[in-house]
């Protein structure tokens, strides 16, 4: 599977940080972002579409993003967990495939994340 056919879920409640994640995606050939800026739009899309990766801020507005979290659990997606401190601790629903990058975080510690989510993943 080439990095065009990845298909990539970012959620991200500033939808400025948002474009910027999905560019930065694009730019480095990582795979196909798609942008939800609400968790319940993004357990939508993780519902109806296949995804190989899904990239979440742990605080969406003020509140944690534990329903996508258990939706891409429940998938079998891998997730990669964009936290400020001690934030990832203090979700109730933790990621069965999944790594936590603190922030601020530097473009090559979110590619080399990703990166290491998908080697581990099986071939579909």
């Amino acid at each position: 599977m080439t990095s065009d056919e990845l298909n990539i879920l970012v959620l991200e409640g500033d939808n400025l940080l948002g474009q910027l994640m999905c560019d930065m995606i694009r730019m480095y050939r990582i795979g196909a972002p798609q942008l939800s800026s609400s968790e319940v739009d993004a357990c939508q899309m993780m519902k109806n579409h296949p995804f190989d990766l899904c990239i979440f801020d742990i605080n969406l507005r003020g509140q944690l993003c534990d329903q996508a979290v258990a939706e891409a659990n429940a998938r079998a997606i891998p997730v990669l967990l964009l936290a400020d401190g001690d934030e990832a601790d203090q979700l109730s629903t933790r990621p069965a495939r999944g790594l936590v990058v603190r922030k601020p975080a530097s473009e090559e510690d979110i590619r080399g994340a990703a990166a290491q989510l998908l080697q581990s993943e099986p071939v579909r």
